[in-house]
């Protein structure tokens, strides 16, 4: 059976990665992937520590690679240690897209059971890792589970039918994992699995993203101002001085749960925040300083500093309109910053772009340089390439008067 196909990893482009495995319904069709930790751009990995484990393939799921390009609209399943689901850690992903996986070596105690029932009740779903019979301690543990997944090739064949059939009766949804030939495939569809996965499908396929690390100092500010309950005018105002945090958090806006099941378009920070929550961002900002926490990166990063300073520009120029208005000028900003975050991610703009819930007219500034903040960014590029002259005229052509917008931001 061929493999899922996914987009091949260049070697050298990318220093982070993810893999992930389909998992198919009875007919066939994928409809949810296991997201699975690799350090490499082959082979497994060399997991020391699960929680970190846990943890990176959240970060780079959400934060380097972006959940759209891992799962598109599908679900995920991530497996999930004991002190993971103790964690905050679980709220920072969109709760009924995700099946949180215990893994065989995680106590199947009271607490935990208690635990699960809480991110039941908070939209996850809980699956049983690796199961190979119905002990007392599972069937006991079976009201605080939604899918139970059975290691298919360590169980008895004269074994399967009846375990299949109660975990069924239980009112569980019943994976068969570790398929690895169409004879077993065929099986567990006529036992009544619901769900499988396994080599005979697709083996585990990477995708590979840049990683892209906000300053630690300005991720340990927006901690602090979360945390001691500052207003959000203050929260975006901090944000503002780390665009890299500000595209990721336009990643966790676009992945989180939404009312109307849509994501909605974008068109300033106080917006983004205010879809993922200042609470999202808390917890994606620890989670951060907990993945990251052995290597702190360069504060200063100089194309970091020239997409603020590109934003900075457009929002004054706005803001130097006789009509701009607020919304305009926030707008302005953000199409600025995005602009250019595309190469710190190792995106092409196009797919940089499409990937983010933003507002089709800031889309199609940076993509087609069109309308105001199009030409505002024409502007921009312009500075930057020490063509004044012609930059001043594109101002004067926007009714901007060029001195008082380059003597306000000091730029250029």
């Amino acid at each position: 059976m061929s493999s899922v196909p996914i987009e091949a990893v260049a070697p050298g482009d990318a220093d982070v990665f993810v893999a992930r495995q389909p998992v198919m319904d009875r007919a066939g069709r994928v409809v949810a992937y296991e997201l699975l930790f690799r350090d490499g751009p082959a082979g497994g990995a060399h997991i020391t520590d699960e929680l970190r484990s846990t943890t990176a393939v959240i970060e780079r799921a959400l934060g380097s690679i972006g959940l759209e390009r891992l799962s598109g609209s599908k679900a995920c399943f991530l497996n999930c240690s004991h002190d993971f689901l103790f964690s905050d850690y679980p709220y920072v992903l969109p709760a009924s897209r995700f099946v949180l996986e215990i893994l065989e070596s995680a106590e199947l105690t009271l607490s935990l059971s208690r635990r699960c029932s809480e991110l039941r009740g908070a939209g996850f779903q809980i699956a049983l890792d690796d199961v190979r019979s119905m002990t007392d301690e599972i069937r006991s543990f079976l009201p605080s589970v939604d899918i139970v997944k059975i290691d298919w090739p360590f169980v008895e064949p004269s074994e399967l039918p009846e375990l299949v059939s109660q975990f069924k009766r239980a009112g569980k949804v019943v994976l068969a994992e570790k398929i690895e030939s169409a004879e077993d495939s065929e099986l567990a569809r006529q036992m009544g699995c619901d769900l499988l996965q396994g080599y005979y499908f697709a083996k585990p396929q990477i995708l590979s993203g840049k990683r892209a690390m906000p300053p630690v100092n300005a991720i340990l500010h927006v901690v602090e101002l979360v945390g001691s309950d500052a207003p959000l005018g203050g929260i975006a105002r901090a944000l503002r001085e780390t665009p890299l945090l500000v595209a990721q958090l336009l990643r966790l806006a676009n992945s989180s749960e939404q009312s109307n099941g849509k994501a909605e378009r974008i068109s300033s920070l106080m917006q983004a925040l205010s879809i993922a929550g200042s609470r999202g961002l808390l917890h994606w900002c620890r989670l951060l300083l907990y993945v990251n926490r052995d290597g702190l990166p360069v504060e200063d990063d100089p194309l970091v500093l020239l997409a603020q300073r590109r934003a900075h520009f457009m929002e004054e120029a706005i803001d130097a309109m006789p009509d701009g208005s607020r919304a305009l000028a926030a707008a302005a900003y953000l199409t600025g910053m995005l602009s250019l975050l595309h190469l710190a991610y190792h995106m092409e703009l196009c797919s940089f772009v499409e990937e983010l819930p933003v507002s089709d007219f800031i889309r199609v500034a940076i993509l087609d340089g069109g309308g105001v903040l199009g030409e505002l960014l024409s502007v921009a590029e312009l500075l930057e390439r020490g063509y004044v002259d012609a930059a001043t005229v594109g101002l004067q052509r926007l009714a901007v008067s060029p001195a008082g917008v380059l003597k306000v931001v000091g730029c250029y």
